[in-house]
């Protein structure tokens, strides 16, 4: 990516010059589609894992939480930093409806579990693997759109 200009005496040619910077990194934000369903599998287990009985539905979540902080290093080492999804002010929404869909069917989970529905977690755990792929790249979209389009 070519220095940006730092000695702008326009504000208008400065805000325009930060504004394709901040588009330039968000297009720059490429990565596979395999770290999505690394997380769509992280994202199940910890959905699944609790309706299973125990000990094992307490030991998913330190594995789950593990391999979430291991995704976290790689994109660290692979882009210099890290952005949490309530961050970036209009990604949020998207992250608090996954957030939502989560809870849901954790719950659903545990209702699984609590009433024997063996099924019941596998279906959530499936869920939840879709709508970790998709919300995070929907998430990402509206990261990159927001970047793209706002200068704070």
């Amino acid at each position: 990516m070519p220095e940006p200009e730092t000695d702008i005496s326009d504000p208008a040619e400065a805000l325009a010059s930060l504004k394709a910077a901040r588009g330039a990194v968000g297009r720059s934000m490429t990565y596979p589609f395999g770290y999505d369903l690394l997380y769509g599998g992280v994202c199940a287990l910890l959905v699944a894992g609790q309706g299973l009985p125990q000990p094992w539905a307490v030991l998913t979540v330190p594995i789950a939480l593990g391999a979430l902080a291991l995704m976290v290093r790689w994109w660290k080492n692979r882009f210099g930093f890290w952005v949490d999804g309530f961050q970036p002010k209009g990604a949020r929404w998207v992250a608090v409806v996954v957030g939502v869909l989560f809870a849901a069917l954790t719950i659903g989970s545990l209702v699984g579990r609590e009433k024997g529905i063996l099924w019941l977690p596998l279906a959530t755990g499936a869920v939840a693997f879709v709508g970790a792929v998709v919300g995070g790249r929907w998430w990402m979209a509206v990261y990159r759109r927001d970047l793209a389009e706002t200068v704070e």
